[in-house]
């Protein structure tokens, strides 16, 4: 049995899927390559705005024992930001084939137990889930990073918590 055809439940995804399908036809038809990435929900240093940001925004409140708030819940495909800028680096060193398009789940799991791992690494409890579910595909998983890009394993949220938090505080200290 085949795959199903994509069925963008934003209007950002449907943008991104057309992207990819423009990609996919510059490279049948002109030999340009290109990667494409369709990270979930990234998270670090740096990413501060948006709906997807509430990860970020918490940790950085939470080093400040600040309040915050997600404004979403449940089950999340977690990508620290660094994994995305690895991959995409791999990219632009290797020779790339066709017009390949990489789903990233990252560390998939539920918005309560992000929070439990922040709260676990800086003892900061004061971050709020609130608001629905994001509008993604029930079945979180990544596709396989092809061999020519090399093996990028995906950042556990503990220890992108930990990276996030050492970046967050290496760059205050400057």
């Amino acid at each position: 049995m085949g795959c199903s055809p994509p069925q963008p439940l934003t209007l950002y995804g449907v943008t991104k899927l057309a992207m990819e399908g423009i990609a996919r036809v510059y490279a049948a038809d002109y030999g340009i390559t290109s990667v494409g990435l369709r990270p979930f929900v990234v998270y670090g240093p740096g990413e501060s705005s948006g709906i997807a940001a509430g990860p970020s925004i918490a940790i950085a409140a939470a080093l400040r024992q600040e309040a915050a708030t997600i404004r979403f819940c449940g089950r999340v495909g977690f990508v620290y930001v660094d994994d995305v800028a690895r991959l995409l680096a791999a990219a632009t060193t290797r020779q790339i084939q066709g017009a390949t398009v990489l789903t990233m789940a990252g560390d998939t799991r539920e918005m309560l137990d992000f929070k439990a791992a922040l709260a676990l690494r800086t003892g900061w409890t004061n971050i709020k889930i609130e608001g629905p579910p994001l509008r993604i595909p029930s079945d979180l998983k990544s596709d396989p990073v092809p061999m020519w890009l090399g093996n990028h394993p995906p950042t556990s949220i503990e220890d992108g918590i930990e990276a996030s938090i050492t970046a967050l505080r290496d760059r205050n200290e400057s």
